[in-house]
This record gives structure tokens, C-alpha cells and sequence, in this order.
């Protein structure tokens, strides 16, 4: 009698299973609800414990994406702003300067001056051409500002300069300072021409007291064809190619400095002399003979059809 009783109460549970699977209330997998069908009171156990660790994750999931969606998109973008207020921003301040929407304009600004505003230098140079008066106001007291921290920067160096002139760690220290400076496109005209001859001289001075140095002749020939110091450049070029003739850095330095002195026949017989002497080159190189080298190519098949006519 109780055998009988206890497996009518069995497929009693049974079907309530099979109505709540129905039913999609049921979390667990087909091969548990099988699993509690076949073996009473074990199966039974194994589903029900099963179930209420699946509930439990799907609790934690449904808590997580809750917190998630009281979130709006405004609250969002804030906290956002709070972690780096202007990035992304470099395109959206060009737009913002060039339609009629102050409000915009001035809260952009805003952002640029109180994150990085050296990372923004050349938005702000455009701004202080703005119609709008805030926004010049904004550019021009940020650009001021960067201004302003380069100098103490450079006038603290000076006098540890100063102080201990033969320390080359203090020098390198400019140096960086310099060229970062040189970079940041706060340098116009011959603010900029003055001090790119200033970093040329501090690196011959480099030169001079750490002997012959590939990167730093790389600086300075740099430097001297970008302050039109072409004759310079030109000596330091053919240093670097006595000292490395195997390098392709004189090489392509070489290019660059008949490019800039628009000598076509001098890059001709460049890229002749990377031929004859077999220079391994490295992606860039290759980048730049391919470059000049199409145009080489292009004029001697033009002259041909020009005897063949």
C-alpha cells in the first residue's frame, strides 16, 4: 500500500514538473527533469538544488543589468567626463567652432582647459579666431597657461644648468623639454626658427662631449633642415655616412636634404648609390625609395617617348 502510495505522490510531482516546465518556469535542463522522473526522491533533490543555483546566478544577472538600466544616458556621459573630460573631443571642438551654437562651444573649451590642454593645441590656436569672444578668451588663457608652465620648466633647467654645467643628465633633461616643446605647436615663426637653433646647438654640444652619437646626429640633422640650416645638414649628413656607410639612415637623410634643396638629380643618384652599395632597408626606407623612385621612373619613360618622337 505504500509503495503504491508513494508512486502515485511520484507522478503526482511528476506532472507538477511537467506543467512548470511546460510553463517555462523551470530553469534547470531537459536531462535534470528526466533525471528526477526516473529516480524518485534523488532525482527529485539533484532538480530542485540545481534550480535554485540557477536562480541564484540568474538573480545576480538580472541585479547587475537593473543597476545598469536606472543609469541614463546623461548621468553615463558624465561619469564618463569625470574619468578624461576631453577625449574624444578633437573633432566635435572643430565642429563646435564652426556652427552658431555658443553654449557649446564655450562648455567644450571648458573641458579642454581643466584636462589636457597641451594635447589640444592646435583646436586652441584655431579658437582664438573665433567670433565668439568667450571662446578667445578660453584659447588664448589656455595657450597662455601652457605657455607659462614651459617657461618655469625651462628657467628651472637653466639654473641646474647653471649650477652644475658638466652634469649630462641635466642636459638630456633640456634637451627632452626642448624637443617636446618644439612639438607642441605653441611655436610660431621665428620663435620657433630661434629655438630649433637652439636645440641644434645644444645637441652639437651633446656631440661634442659624448662623442659620435646616430641618434643624436638624427636630432640634430632634423632639426637643421627644418631651420633651412641646409649646409649644415648637409656636412652632418656626409658624417653620418662616413661613420655608418652600411646604415641607411645618411641615406635617406640624404634624400631628404636634396628634396629640400629641390635637386632631383642629387636624389637620382642617391638612389643609385643605395643600389650599387647594397644598403639593407628597413619598411620606411623601402617607403621612401619606392617614393621617389616611382617618380624617377615616370620621368625617364616620359623622356624616352620625348627621343622617340
Amino acid at each position: 500500500m505504500l509503495l503504491i502510495l508513494f508512486i502515485v505522490i511520484h507522478l503526482l510531482i511528476c506532472l507538477c514538473l511537467y506543467l512548470l516546465d511546460s510553463m517555462g518556469i523551470l530553469k534547470c535542463s531537459k536531462m535534470v527533469f528526466v533525471l528526477a522522473v526516473l529516480i524518485p526522491v534523488w532525482g527529485l533533490l539533484c532538480l530542485m538544488i540545481l534550480e535554485m543555483r540557477s536562480r541564484g546566478r540568474q538573480e545576480i544577472r538580472e541585479e547587475v543589468g537593473i543597476e545598469k538600466l536606472k543609469i541614463n544616458d546623461e548621468i553615463h556621459k558624465s561619469i564618463l567626463m569625470e574619468e578624461d573630460p576631453a577625449e574624444d573631443k578633437v573633432v566635435p571642438l572643430e565642429e563646435a567652432l564652426l556652427i552658431n551654437d555658443p553654449s557649446l562651444r564655450r562648455e567644450l573649451m571648458m573641458e579642454v582647459m581643466y584636462s589636457n590642454p597641451d594635447d589640444y593645441v592646435e583646436q586652441l590656436q584655431q579658437a582664438r579666431m573665433n567670433d565668439d569672444t568667450e571662446v578667445v578668451h578660453y584659447a588664448v588663457t589656455a595657450l597662455a597657461e601652457l605657455q607659462k608652465d614651459y617657461d618655469l620648466r625651462f628657467q628651472e633647467l637653466q639654473h641646474r644648468m647653471e649650477e652644475f654645467p658638466d652634469n649630462g643628465e641635466i642636459l638630456e633633461e633640456y634637451l627632452e623639454l626642448l624637443a617636446q616643446y618644439l612639438d607642441s605647436g605653441l611655436l610660431e615663426g621665428n620663435a620657433r626658427e630661434l629655438q630649433l637653433r637652439n636645440y641644434s646647438n645644444l645637441l652639437g654640444d651633446k656631440l661634442r662631449r659624448d662623442g659620435d652619437n646616430l641618434r643624436l646626429y638624427e636630432k640634430k640633422i632634423q632639426a637643421d633642415l627644418m631651420s633651412g640650416e641646409y649646409n649644415q645638414a648637409y656636412e652632418e649628413i656626409k658624417r653620418v655616412m662616413d661613420l655608418w656607410p652600411k646604415n641607411e639612415k645618411g641615406y635617406l637623410f640624404l634624400i631628404q636634404y636634396y628634396a629640400a634643396v629641390k635637386n632631383r638629380e642629387g636624389i637620382t643618384e642617391t638612389l643609385m648609390m643605395l643600389e650599387r652599395r647594397n644598403i639593407h632597408l628597413s619598411a620606411e626606407g623601402r617607403g621612401v625609395v619606392r617614393f621617389w623612385g616611382d617618380g624617377r621612373e615616370k620621368k625617364d619613360e616620359a623622356k624616352k617617348e620625348e627621343d622617340g618622337t
